[in-house]
């Protein structure tokens, strides 16, 4: 009987530590695949393109972009040139760039290759959030993601529109310590 009970407590745990994955029809969806699919075209612009920032908008309330609709933006910037370019990865993986405004481009600090994939980091603010999120409309990763309440610190800002309406916005580090909510 103990026996039975240990594997059921040991199933259990397995399935709640498994990662959370949305039901997508379509591969990817994630900030990291994003960036594998931006990584090339960034490449091809500068070769020493440095990632510095990584905006999502419409993303799902798992950190993955839905079906249809959202997007992650990937900007980068070239120390040699000092310019910045946007890519942007749709749902499809459809990529596409733009130029980054050079006022822009002087602001950007490049991020370390170590931060967590948006998954992780989406799951860290469940047992701190007050609603139900229906969707992500926006978050950001960079070093001047929350000035004022983390000046300088990388951090990820995701606002949630909650379902009956409203929003909610988490801070996350970029290795899924959550930080606070308003």
């Amino acid at each position: 009987m103990r026996a039975v009970a240990a594997l059921a407590l040991l199933v259990l745990l397995l399935v709640a530590c498994a990662p959370v994955l949305p039901e997508r029809s379509k591969p990817g969806g994630a900030a990291r695949w994003a960036q594998a699919l931006a990584t090339d075209a960034a490449v091809r612009w500068a070769r020493d393109a440095l990632l510095c920032r990584v905006t999502g908008n419409g993303v799902g309330n798992e950190g993955w972009l839905p079906d249809r609709g959202g997007s992650w933006i990937l900007t980068y910037r070239s120390a040699a040139s000092g310019k910045g370019l946007d890519v942007s990865v749709d749902t499809d993986g459809t990529v596409q760039t733009a130029a980054v405004p050079d006022s822009m481009a002087a602001r950007l600090r490049p991020l370390p290759a170590e931060w967590d994939d948006s998954s992780r980091i989406w799951a860290a603010t469940g047992p701190h959030q007050q609603g139900v999120p229906l969707n992500t409309f926006e978050a950001l990763l960079a070093y001047d993601a929350e000035p004022e309440r983390y000046p300088g610190q990388l951090v990820w800002r995701i606002r949630f529109f909650l379902q009956g309406g409203g929003h909610e916005t988490h801070v996350v580090s970029a290795q899924s310590r959550w930080l606070a909510r308003y």
